[in-house]
């Protein structure tokens, strides 16, 4: 049977998300896949890999908010803003309690403003940062905002900080543990990183590659691929019927006044910091992902973002 779906892989350390989908492409002998999120090689964690057809599905995935546990070090920085890079300052770490500390981390709680750390795979002229920063260029990038929805101190043991983190996409960790360094006055480093949630993706749904190639040799990994209906499933759905689905992937459009009176009618509430809606058939078949309408009434069509297909 062909594997078709999303695999949630425990990335490995030192290994590149994108190295870490080829691995998987070479082991179940598929032609397309791609991974819903980066991860730094030095981290490790949720990687959620859509392959097959499900690759349709990515750009929801990469959208998904991201939870880390991770810890920094004090009195230290690096060009990279982690342990991948070389130490280009040293500082004393002055007697400072967890409250204190816990309470530097609590200002970033909210919408702010990050730029990209110089080693990173953001891009200018394009080509990623850290190519430049490797030639000795140096690139000022835009800030952008990005929301920390929670940054909490798990264990305090001088000079290193365990916390976790929840974090709108296009955080960059790194970044906001060097802020956080620069606010103590002494410099932070991020030396250890995990993401353990990415969109509805968990820790307790990854399989590492040991047993992906395990399952899938003994025949037991189609258990484990998350079909794309049910990785969807974090989306609020309305239903519509077989004829108005047949339409529908037919390319015909949808009203937004149509849409507003379905919505209305079966009751879906508008989830926060999900702007789609999935279309789906009574018996559950996948039609459409549309964005959630501004206002329930109006006139207009309702953008599709992705057609299913049956």
């Amino acid at each position: 049977m062909a594997v078709e779906g999303v695999l949630v892989l425990d990335k490995p350390k030192d290994m590149s998300s994108t190295e870490a989908v080829e691995k998987i492409k070479r082991l179940l002998r598929v032609r397309k896949a791609g991974h819903g999120g980066t991860l730094d090689p030095f981290a490790t964690g949720v990687l959620p890999i859509c392959i097959g057809r499900a690759t349709k599905i990515a750009q929801f995935i990469l959208e998904g908010d991201k939870r880390y546990e991770g810890v920094f070090e004090l009195g230290i920085i690096t060009e990279t803003y982690d342990l991948t890079g070389e130490v280009v300052e040293r500082r004393p770490v002055p007697e400072i309690s967890p409250e204190e500390v816990a309470q530097i981390m609590e200002e970033f709680v909210g919408i702010i403003e990050q730029v990209p750390p110089p080693y990173s795979a953001a891009k200018y002229r394009g080509r990623p940062l850290y190519q430049w920063a490797r030639k000795g260029v140096t690139v000022k990038k835009e800030p952008k905002q990005v929301e920390i929805l929670e940054f909490r101190l798990k264990r305090f043991d001088p000079p290193r900080v365990s916390f976790e983190v929840y974090c709108s996409k296009g955080t960059y960790v790194r970044s906001l543990v060097h802020e956080v360094g620069l606010k103590l006055g002494c410099g932070a480093t991020l030396i250890e990183l995990r993401r353990i949630q990415k969109g509805p993706f968990t820790l307790e749904q990854a399989l590492s590659l040991e047993e992906v190639e395990r399952l899938y040799r003994e025949g037991g990994l189609h258990a484990r691929i998350i079909p794309v209906a049910e990785a969807l499933a974090f989306i609020p759905a309305i239903v519509v019927s077989s004829e108005m689905a047949r339409r529908l992937r037919q390319g015909r459009p949808l009203s937004l006044s149509v849409l507003g009176n379905l919505i209305r009618l079966q009751k879906v509430p508008r989830k926060p910091r999900v702007p789609w809606l999935r279309i789906v058939t009574e018996e559950g078949d996948l039609v459409a992902i549309t964005y959630y309408p501004e206002r329930l009434s109006g006139d207009g069509w309702a953008e599709m973002l992705r057609v299913f297909v049956s």
